[in-house]
């Protein structure tokens, strides 16, 4: 197996956790980060997201949901209970200058815009910019690295595991805060449930999701980068609606939330003085 040296911590031992078609995945031996044993490189990365990775996604809801206009009111119910778990006011973020950070179509744009909170978008795909203007959103192609001007709040909603270089966008993200000035991530979480599911783990996606955190490895890294986590919730128990009864989906679901294992994360940190 080739393996390459992790991207977070430059260490060079790992096990591997799971094999999907075309990608081994492995578990960093010195931070626990997951990742492909071999990096997808710049070209095949972007080959990817500029190939239909919206269209694609809309047209085939078997393989994606989250960009249909079907989803959107479920999307904002579900950010309407993130921010009631996380403790975030809608009031207060409308003094606050906002940037969404890989806004795809500006859905999170157009759910703060319906709480009167105005803020600007970026991503690195020209087909989600285009979407998310044609809906009336501020938002541009542009890198993180190459934003300037100074932010109250930094959102990552899905996005840190699509990072090749996770470590030096946080860094970023605190650079463009000021102080006192607040993080959101949401992101897929390793942990009981991903073992259990192993291959089948549904956040295993080659070239898409490159880093893939533990609650551990994450909260590591965010106090390396200067942030200190304020509040946290872990949801979801890799069974999409649909999969199994909805009954029994909400037991699971339930019984992840309350014992605190669920497979994804939603955080609040707090950019720490210089």
């Amino acid at each position: 197996m080739t393996l390459d040296r992790c991207r977070i911590c430059g260490g060079a031992e790992a096990g591997a956790v799971a094999s999907i078609p075309g990608c081994q995945y492995v578990k960093c031996a010195l931070c626990g980060v997951e990742r492909p044993a071999k990096y997808p490189g710049p070209d095949e990365i972007a080959r990817f997201y500029e190939s239909g990775y919206m269209s694609e996604r809309e047209n085939n809801p078997s393989i994606h949901v989250h960009f249909s206009l079907e989803y959107r009111q479920a999307y904002f119910a579900e950010k309407d209970l993130t921010f009631s778990d996380l403790g975030i006011a809608h009031a207060a973020l409308r003094k606050r200058r906002v940037l969404d950070v890989g806004c795809a179509n500006g859905q999170f744009l157009e759910y703060l815009k319906k709480h009167g909170i105005e803020a600007e978008g970026i991503d690195v795909s020209k087909e989600m910019v285009n979407e998310a203007k044609r809906n009336g959103h501020d938002c541009r192609v542009v890198e993180l690295k190459d934003v300037e001007g100074e932010y109250g709040l930094v959102t990552l909603w899905d996005v840190i595991e699509h990072m090749t270089d996770p470590r030096t966008a946080l860094e970023k993200a605190r650079s463009l805060l000021a102080p006192g000035g607040e993080l959101l991530i949401q992101t897929p979480c390793t942990g009981m449930i991903s073992e259990l599911f192993g291959d089948r783990w549904l956040y295993y996606m080659p070239v898409e999701h490159i880093h893939l955190f533990s609650q551990e490895s994450l909260f590591r890294l965010l106090s390396e980068t200067g942030f200190a986590p304020v509040k946290w919730v872990r949801f979801g128990s890799c069974n999409p609606k649909g999969s199994i009864p909805d009954l029994n989906k909400r037991v699971m679901d339930t019984i992840a939330k309350r014992l605190g294992i669920g497979d994804t994360i939603a955080l609040r940190a707090r950019r720490l003085a210089d």
